[in-house]
């Protein structure tokens, strides 16, 4: 979004052994610290962050041996083996999720082409389970590869903790992302095609260089309500858009009004209640009361609290 103040420290690192250098000089200098991708869904804080924000550029990217065009009978890497099949990809959580899709495109592995367009890293995508069209990453996700602070190791999908836009690193802050495999089908066709329509599409919603996160709330899933919630909520809510389960967030906030609201510096788009943006000089402070305002607004009408995507970055975290 174009917001926020500055870090007291920034340091980019390419590797895991970079990573716990960062990590270990910051706590030997008693500052705090925080790992970010490409910072794509952040809400820095107007004063910005006082300690050491280190950007995850670790951007390893292996096949199995067929896939790689090795000989069949080398060893497939440690970093991949142990049970996956020959369309198994391990990939460095610093690696922008659209590049990551085009090499699989290329590859002929299937499952995540719909994802195209989504920004960030492919760290950012497992930590939020970013998803589009009908895909989610954790749908391919096999295990992942965290630092918790102490010592790497790779956890399984169940550890991961997902849920629609959700994760257990959310609460666990001091679990970092550095690596994850990812298991595809091979031999598909027309996946570029497909990955590049996506884009086409999404563009008509969030055209380029537009300051914004993408969606800036959750859809609501209906499964993750309570039923005393759910059943007066689902009332409300004409049948055409409940959509594979879920009621888009964008609906309710159109239904209340947001479209055009403005705090501020900061503007909701007038063909998109659910599309925040900077147009030039918005704070974090105006994007946090105008979500506040628009939470508000959706509780009254429909009794439920819509969940910012977005996470905010301060300090006090």
């Amino acid at each position: 979004m174009r917001i926020g103040g500055p870090a007291r420290f920034f340091v980019s690192v390419k590797s895991e052994e970079e990573l716990v250098a960062a990590i270990r000089s910051a706590e030997a200098a008693g500052l705090k610290w925080t790992v970010v991708g490409e910072g794509s869904n952040l809400v820095a804080a107007d004063k910005g962050f006082e300690g050491v924000v280190i950007q995850n550029k670790i951007e390893k990217f292996e096949l199995p041996p067929r896939l790689a065009g090795a000989p069949a009978k080398r060893a497939t890497s440690s970093l991949i083996k142990g049970g996956e099949r020959g369309s198994s990809v391990m990939v460095g959580g610093g690696n922008n999720l659209l590049k990551f899709i085009f090499k699989l495109n290329r590859l002929g592995l299937s499952g995540m082409e719909k994802m195209a367009g989504i920004p960030g890293t492919v760290g950012g995508a497992v930590y939020g389970c970013a998803g589009a069209y009908g895909q989610e990453i954790k749908d391919r996700l096999v295990k992942a590869r965290v630092f918790d602070g102490k010592k790497f190791r790779w956890i399984s999908k169940a550890r991961c903790g997902f849920g629609y836009r959700h994760s257990a690193f959310k609460h666990k802050k001091n679990w970092i992302i550095t690596a994850a495999v990812f298991e595809l089908e091979k031999g598909a066709k027309g996946l570029m095609g497909t990955s590049k329509g996506i884009i086409k599409l999404r563009e008509k919603k969030y055209p380029p260089g537009l300051r914004c996160p993408g969606s800036f709330f959750a859809n609501i899933k209906l499964a993750d309500l309570p039923v005393r919630t759910r059943r007066p909520f689902t009332k409300k809510i004409p049948q055409d858009k409940i959509m594979f389960g879920k009621v888009p967030a964008g609906y309710l906030l159109d239904e209340i009004g947001a479209k055009g609201m403005r705090q501020g510096g900061i503007r909701v788009a007038s063909h998109h209640g659910n599309l925040i943006y900077n147009p030039n000089g918005g704070s974090a402070r105006d994007v946090e009361k105008l979500a506040r305002r628009l939470k508000s607004r959706v509780k009254k009408k429909f009794g439920i609290m819509i969940e910012e995507e977005v996470q905010y970055l301060r300090s006090t975290n």
